[in-house]
């Protein structure tokens, strides 16, 4: 119990700083909100873009203390429970509809993202090791799919340190450069959020890309992106057993568990909720029961935006440029290629096939 308590305590200075930073930022978009009149501009005004920018700055100009960190490492926490809740808003008929279109989108990104990261790589001569981390994390999900994998296929602490730099460093640009394309373009709100869930790296940064855009479009944005988080335990596996034929690193003996373990368990938690109040909707006929039914959706609809704005804050405070520029230019010409192709394949993807996607949100 002393253990818990005192875990709880070192906690509250870097939770404190993220609803800081999250009120600062809501304010802040109000006030902004009221003042600018350009169009275009105001469009990209929102509470998520200035957490995020409020975060980087305090992080990039002052030294955070270390008693801040194990609060601050909460955000992803966050971002998994905003995520689950966020399940409630969506029906299971609506997922399926989605998903039959989002599963086959989400292999194609896969194939494509990891092909031309290992192609790249090979042309610059990069490290075959941290090459396969960046395929792992452009295709499929940022920085958790290279900390998940590296273990796997016996990588070098220095290698996955690259990788995950260059993921950051096109994670904090597509904040900027993907709503910018998605307005210039015109594109509908289910259109972008599918696009950022396919091409944005990290799960945080891809649900504050479609956040940025539209709220419509961040549940877009976040569905796509589970789907590649789903895909992520059968991707590290194909690595991990390619390398141990090779004898670099050791096999696999139990892949069940193997799956499990590299499993996302919170998209299982969006998937459970998901079908609660589907359940609920359908079944539930009484009146003044059902109005109880929707104003709890509207309560964790409440819950999961809060959660989301603690996590984009996170996003900023734990984004250091002092780290990414250790990460040579090599995998940065690697990262720009990729990235770059990546970010036309599948929006010209969502493009073309945007007509099969149904807009359940």
């Amino acid at each position: 119990m002393d253990k818990v308590f005192h875990r709880f305590i070192t906690l509250i200075p870097g939770l404190l700083l993220l609803a800081a930073i999250g009120l600062m930022a809501k304010y802040l978009e109000i006030w902004l909100q009221s003042v600018i009149h350009i169009g275009w501009i105001k469009a990209l005004v929102s509470n998520v873009i200035l957490a995020i920018i409020l975060g980087m700055l305090v992080n990039n100009l002052f030294r955070i203390p270390a008693v801040f960190h194990p609060g601050l490492d909460t955000y992803e926490f966050f971002l998994k429970i905003g995520v689950i809740f966020m399940g409630a808003k969506i029906l299971i008929s609506d997922l399926l509809r989605l998903g039959s279109v989002g599963i086959i989108m989400v292999v194609v990104e896969i194939l494509f993202s990891i092909g031309f990261v290992l192609f790249f790589a090979r042309f610059f001569k990069l490290p075959q090791k941290m090459a396969s981390l960046i395929s792992i994390g452009v295709g499929v999900c940022g920085v958790s799919a290279i900390i998940a994998s590296a273990p796997a296929i016996n990588a070098k602490r220095e290698e996955s340190s690259y990788a995950i730099a260059v993921i950051l460093i096109f994670g904090a640009g597509a904040l900027v450069v993907y709503p910018l394309i998605g307005h210039l373009l015109n594109m509908p709100d289910h259109l972008f959020g599918v696009w950022a869930g396919l091409a944005v790296d990290n799960t945080a940064e891809a649900v504050a890309t479609g956040a940025i855009y539209s709220e419509t479009a961040a549940g877009y944005a976040t569905f796509s992106k589970m789907c590649r988080n789903a895909m992520m335990p059968f991707v590290i596996l194909g690595f991990a057993m390619a390398y141990a034929r090779k004898g670099m690193t050791d096999s696999i003996k139990h892949k069940g568990i193997f799956l499990w373990q590299k499993f996302p368990k919170f998209v299982l938690g969006f998937l459970a909720m998901s079908v609660v109040f589907t359940l609920l909707l359908n079944f539930v006929k009484d009146g003044e029961a059902l109005a109880s039914v929707k104003g709890s959706i509207g309560t964790l609809k409440n819950f999961y935006q809060w959660a989301f704005l603690f996590t984009f804050a996170g996003v900023g405070l734990r984004t250091s440029f002092r780290d990414m520029a250790g990460a040579g230019w090599k995998p940065f010409v690697v990262g720009i290629a990729t990235e770059a192709s990546v970010a036309v394949f599948t929006i010209i993807m969502v493009l073309v096939f945007g007509g099969f996607i149904p807009q359940v949100l």
